[in-house]
């Protein structure tokens, strides 16, 4: 089936065609019933993807066990399940909100799921810890050394290791209920391309991110002409 992208299922029709037109096959995912909308259907709020494996919860894989099967049978992903306390509120909703960056796993280690950083240390990846529990929502990852965001506290601690990073002022990125989004919610990157869900060049900052993409070999694609929309990052898998 080649290239997977792993959406949520209320991401704009604008979008999703315009990536099968680049050739991935989309799965959207349903909501958690044990999550609020809209975080409740945010790929970053159900399953971290890392080390080979699909983690997930338990009650999450019972509701979808089909269509994270699918994902897992065309993928060659192993399953890892949990079934640590999760509910609607903060910070019982972030278990697989963890950002791989290169050698790196960023995430907070107080709330991420132990299992993802039991298998952290086995991949002999390096933990850096932030006091951001949404940590992917707010990385958005442009190469194995690179990220941008706008948290002030993420920024400083992978400046620290040696990871190049942008900061970029917050706001400007809609997500329904909240005053704004995040910059790592609303991107997903793929080979030489980071993809962004809404038009790019309406942030303030586009100006950076379109210099700072290039700078580490990347393009900023715009998935719609539509404002920034924080839909819970995508991921793409081979």
């Amino acid at each position: 089936m080649g290239k997977i992208s792993i959406i949520n299922k209320n991401l704009d029709e604008a979008s999703k065609e315009f990536l099968s037109g680049f050739g991935f096959t989309l799965f959207s995912l349903q909501e958690a019933k044990y999550l609020d909308f809209p975080l409740s259907s945010h790929p970053d709020m159900l399953m971290f993807m890392g080390f080979d494996t699909l983690f997930c919860h338990e009650k999450y894989y019972r509701e979808n066990t089909e269509r994270v099967d699918r994902i897992l049978k065309l993928t060659k992903y192993s399953l890892c399940v949990t079934d640590e306390y999760t509910d609607n509120t903060y910070p019982h909703d972030v278990l697989f909100n963890a950002a791989l960056v290169g050698k790196y796993l960023i995430c907070n280690t107080r709330h991420v799921s132990e299992k993802i950083l039991e298998a952290a240390g086995f991949a002999g990846k390096e933990i850096i810890h932030v006091p951001q529990g949404y940590t992917k929502c707010s990385v958005c990852k442009i190469s194995e050394n690179a990220l941008i965001t706008s948290d002030v506290s993420v920024y400083k601690a992978v400046l620290q290791r040696g990871i190049e990073a942008l900061l970029i002022s917050a706001g400007s990125i809609e997500l329904e209920g909240f005053e704004y989004g995040f910059i790592g919610g609303t991107s997903g990157q793929y080979g030489d391309k980071v993809f962004f869900c809404g038009d790019i060049s309406l942030h303030p900052d586009y100006a950076s991110i379109k210099s700072f993409c290039e700078k580490h070999g990347k393009a900023a694609v715009s998935l719609s002409k539509k404002p920034l929309r924080d839909t819970g990052s995508i991921f793409f898998i081979d």
